[in-house]
């Protein structure tokens, strides 16, 4: 028997909240057991960073790696201490532990898919650092 799960782009659930962009859910609305999947859209001249913190926040994973993937547009991304810019079809494997930032300090609309084991409470496998990307 067929075992699959097909999820609409209209369907899929936004979280960003009152942010400008879009964080779109896939992977926990259509019921993977092993990987997490979401795709960011970030609007021009702004930063990939959870509710209610400052632009220049950065995150950690303790035991998951990620895959980030860019879409579309360009993006700049902090890993630790090293810069890199990415376009489309780039990718950047960031491994438990590294400090990771993302921007779009471009004038045009960028998206970028992340994929990951999917966790139980990736809140809590999330470590936040205030203050990581400050602007020279």
């Amino acid at each position: 028997m067929s075992d699959y799960t097909i999820l609409r782009a209209q369907e899929a659930p936004d979280f960003t909240g009152d942010a400008p962009g879009a964080f779109i859910g896939y992977g926990r609305p259509m019921g993977s057991e092993q990987l997490g999947f979401n795709v960011r859209v970030l609007a021009p001249h702004t930063a990939n960073v959870p509710p209610g913190m400052e632009g220049g926040a950065g995150h950690s994973h303790g035991s998951i790696e990620e895959i980030y993937f860019v879409l579309e547009g360009e993006l700049t991304i902090k890993l630790d201490d090293e810069v890199v810019t990415l376009g489309p079809r780039d990718a950047v494997r960031i491994g438990p532990g590294t400090v990771r930032a993302v921007r779009n300090d471009t004038d045009r609309e960028a998206a970028l898919a992340m994929c990951s084991v999917r966790v139980e409470d990736p809140r809590a496998e999330s470590h936040f650092h205030e203050g990581f990307w400050v602007e020279g």
